[in-house]
């Protein structure tokens, strides 16, 4: 461990941390400076010098619970977006501590990608849909919806993205524990990954990362359960076992390219970490157990590891190699 907010960590103590639950939590550059953006049930949105726990400038605005924080280059600047459950979803110029643009009506989720050259926000909520619009002047861009004859498709509780073979993909997580893929360039819904699942088994977070040129979505269950899809051919653990399960829910789930090699972490309710290598699919290193339940997790490019537990921030450095 790097630094950690709140007393329960002793020694490492940089800063008061949340008030309450930390939700989400993302990465950027400032100023040539490494950052974490972290949001929760406080209705506050914190920037974190990633090295050394520093608090950075003016916090972006939230009008209730933070559910999601991303964030995103836009034309050459970090900017950070922000979504609340109920009413508003907001963009944030981190240099200049400024507001961009916002979307009225909230979100649960939000993500970020770039489409035919342009930064896009996705947001997805309590409809059975996903709004696309410009993060600096907050221009409507579309809205992708399945074709009602098809079959239904629930509220959306997550949406990550990846690009492969040179095309940006959005995947949704739904309420009834279906997985969804999108094409974004043509704005369009590209069918079902994965098919509803129910009671123990219903998943409640997802990631997504690109192996050996495939893309994979990774969910995790209230059982703790953990696997690994090949989105192409709806198929699980590409060839491989799936990760071994946590013993309760796994709120976190987040991917990342370390040193080429794609990773996963997840964290949950039974206060633990794990990192795993998703080729191998093997873990990294040993299990992360913190003092409460690890409610977001996210990892930067050099490797550090930033971890939402109650209301605290901590972050560790990567493994010696």
């Amino acid at each position: 461990m790097e630094w950690a907010t709140g007393d329960l960590i002793g020694a490492a103590v940089r800063a008061a941390g949340h008030a309450d639950w930390v939700r989400s939590a993302a990465t950027a550059v400032v100023n040539g400076r490494a950052v974490a953006v972290t949001g929760g049930d406080d209705e506050v949105v914190l920037v974190w010098d990633l090295a050394t726990g520093e608090r950075m400038g003016d916090a972006p605005p939230a009008r209730g619970a933070v559910w999601a924080v991303v964030t995103a280059m836009v034309d050459g600047s970090p900017v950070a977006v922000v979504a609340d459950p109920s009413t508003l979803v907001q963009s944030w110029d981190l240099t200049g501590h400024r507001p961009l643009a916002g979307l009225v009506g909230g979100a649960w989720t939000a993500a970020t990608a770039v489409v035919n050259g342009r930064s896009v926000v996705l947001t997805g909520g309590s409809a059975p849909r996903l709004q696309m619009w410009d993060p600096a002047t907050g221009e409507p861009l579309g809205v992708l919806a399945r074709d009602p004859s098809t079959g239904h498709v629930g509220a959306v509780g997550a949406v990550v993205t990846a690009v492969v073979d040179g095309l940006p993909k959005a995947i949704t997580l739904h309420d009834d524990s279906t997985v969804h893929v999108w094409d974004l360039t043509e704005r369009r819904h590209d069918g079902r990954v994965l098919s509803p699942t129910g009671g123990s088994r219903q998943r409640v977070s997802l990631a997504v990362a690109v192996v050996d040129g495939r893309l994979v979505a990774v969910t995790s269950s209230w059982d703790g359960r953990i696997q690994v899809w090949d989105v192409a051919t709806r198929t699980g653990a590409m060839g491989r076992a799936h990760l071994t399960a946590h013993t309760g829910p796994v709120w976190a789930v987040a991917t990342s390219v370390v040193d080429g090699r794609p990773l996963v972490v997840t964290g949950g309710d039974d206060r633990t970490v794990r990192v795993w290598d998703l080729v191998s699919h093997r873990q990294v290193g040993s299990d992360l157990v913190f003092p409460s339940e690890v409610t977001a997790v996210t990892m930067a490019p050099d490797g550090r590891l930033v971890v939402g537990f109650g209301g605290d921030i901590a972050v560790l450095a990567p493994p010696p190699a």
